[in-house]
């Protein structure tokens, strides 16, 4: 009997080992995930539509494969769906309100490359390999409860590219210092460099594709 979860928490182990009391467990650490092969960057913008004009320069400046940005909540999931659907780009929306049934077809078109763009919440930061992903996009960085930064879930997130050991591009859209608080606390616990990018630079955009 063998069991696999990106994550299990105290709860979960206790319900498995009720299951298999005496389980061999082979578990990959935190700290051993590696993000060596994601270019990271953050853009500094004033508002909600700045952040949209930043995507714009992006997919001016660099072939993007497929990309999934990472929203907070579903209003402003669906509210950016809606502008880049306007502007062209070939747009699903994967949240929590969908059935299960719903997610997987939106996860299946996607995977088949009908839509280019993937726009959801947390439901997604997890769990799923689609090789074609070439960049993630943190439209709102991952807090907890709390409002604090969260690491675990950032990771996850970014981790949606670069798979099957191919380099990927995590960008992250700032606005505000509470923002770029939370930004410098991921950057500092995993001790890897995000670098600043200016969207407004063409040259920039270009050499971040490469």
């Amino acid at each position: 009997m063998l069991f696999f979860s990106a994550t299990y928490d105290k709860e979960v182990m206790n319900f498995a080992q009720h299951i298999v009391p005496d389980p061999t467990i082979i578990r990959l650490m935190r700290e051993q995930e590696s993000l060596e092969n994601i270019k990271q960057y953050y853009v500094r913008c004033m508002n909600e539509e700045d952040k949209y004009n930043a995507i714009q320069n992006i997919y001016a400046g660099i072939t993007i494969g497929q990309a999934i940005i990472f929203c907070h909540t579903r209003k402003t999931a669906g509210w950016l769906a809606g502008k880049m659907s306007s502007d062209g780009h070939s747009v699903a929306v994967l949240s929590g309100d969908l059935t299960v049934e719903q997610r997987l077809a939106v996860l299946d078109r996607f995977r088949a490359g009908l839509e280019k763009v993937l726009i959801t919440t947390n439901v997604l930061s997890r769990g799923i390999d689609i090789e074609q992903v070439t960049i993630v996009v943190n439209f709102d960085l991952p807090m907890d409860a709390k409002g604090n930064a969260d690491c675990e879930t950032y990771l996850h997130r970014i981790g949606r590219t670069g798979r099957f050991g191919k380099n990927g591009i995590a960008i992250n859209l700032v606005d505000g210092e509470k923002a770029m608080s939370i930004c410098k606390y991921i950057e500092n616990h995993f001790k890897k460099t995000i670098q600043l990018l200016d969207t407004g630079n063409s040259d920039e955009i270009e050499k971040i594709g490469y």
